[in-house]
């Protein structure tokens, strides 16, 4: 690997329901031919196959790193794993991309370049996550009447579009800033067992005294749900209480280890440092007191409540002791 260490790219991918091997060929193959230097690509597969994975690796062999995850836990769980296996073997990065496994770059070979160039622009308040356009399942007509919810154009040109705070759109491919990892020792909350996570992305980069944009004049090809939809957890969680009574059975409030999105939905102290939740769905809208022109004015404490309500402690999931194999 190049001593510079400017980008890591993680490629996410779920066998659980099906291997797609050609089309993850393709689409690591459009990673690597990216004219832009210091980055390094680290296959995140979990419960992939061994013919699939033996298939990559007799194509790919040390050009890339391998994650191979044999539990079934989440995409939030498979691609922080990632991140961490490759800190301890090169070091932290200055960011961290995620790539969902139906994403192609195509031919666009600049898009590393632009993303790192967006990453490193100076100005107010530094872009922490910056998201790349998709021609599916983009969801940017949640940001407003001008966007349409998927469109083969692309939708923001120009310059970069500062996503609001409490604003979101899905993930695809998207790229966090070392600072993220550095404050909560991972990148990608880890609550979720399904939905949800991007919700949080606004308040996760203003946490770190950053901000979340989309890249302008950019887009990538995304087959939707290619490895198909969410596997390894159920899409619904139907909590009971003491009494066997139903307490919540959401998309909202499907967390993980038996935590309710309820304790911070209902925790004053994180609404007043800036917390918000599935704003879109009016389920924890942020106090708008706690920001000045997009800025935390509580920046710890709105990283303690983050920490605590959406990261699983070490009790909860030891990441060393999750099944995985790192080859790197």
């Amino acid at each position: 690997m190049k001593k510079e260490r400017k980008m890591l790219v993680v490629y996410n991918t779920c066998g659980i329901n099906r291997d797609n091997t050609e089309w993850y060929i393709e689409c690591i193959n459009s990673l690597l031919n990216q004219n832009f230097e210091g980055f390094h690509v680290v296959w995140s597969s979990c419960l992939n196959s061994s013919q699939c994975i033996g298939k990559l690796y007799s194509i790919f062999g040390n050009k890339i790193s391998y994650s191979l995850v044999g539990d079934p836990v989440t995409v939030n769980v498979t691609f922080n794993k990632a991140v961490q296996e490759c800190v301890k073997e090169f070091g932290e990065f200055e960011s961290y991309l995620y790539v969902d496994s139906g994403c192609s770059l195509d031919d666009q070979k600049d898009i590393l370049a632009k993303l790192y160039e967006s990453f490193k622009r100076d100005d107010t308040l530094n872009n922490g996550i910056i998201s790349v356009q998709a021609d599916t399942d983009e969801g940017l007509d949640q940001l407003g009447n001008e966007f349409k919810y998927e469109s083969s154009q692309i939708q923001v040109t120009n310059e970069d579009y500062v996503i609001p705070v409490g604003k979101a759109i899905n993930l695809h491919v998207s790229l966090f800033s070392n600072k993220i990892y550095k404050q909560y020792n991972n990148v990608l909350p880890d609550v979720f067992a399904a939905f949800c996570t991007e919700s949080t992305f606004s308040f996760l980069a203003a946490s770190v005294g950053l901000k979340w944009v989309i890249m302008a004049d950019r887009q990538v090809r995304h087959l939707k749900a290619i490895d198909g939809p969410v596997a390894s957890q159920p899409h619904r969680v139907a909590a009971p209480n003491k009494e066997g009574q139903i307490m919540h059975d959401n998309s909202w409030n499907n967390l993980l280890y038996n935590r309710s999105a309820l304790d911070f939905i209902n925790d004053e102290e994180a609404i007043q440092f800036g917390l918000g939740y599935e704003e879109h769905q009016n389920i924890m809208v942020h106090d708008t007191a706690a920001y000045d022109n997009g800025r935390a004015l509580y920046p710890d404490k709105l990283a303690a409540s983050i920490k605590k309500y959406l990261f699983l402690s070490d009790a909860e999931l030891d990441y060393n002791k999750i099944k995985a194999k790192f080859i790197s």
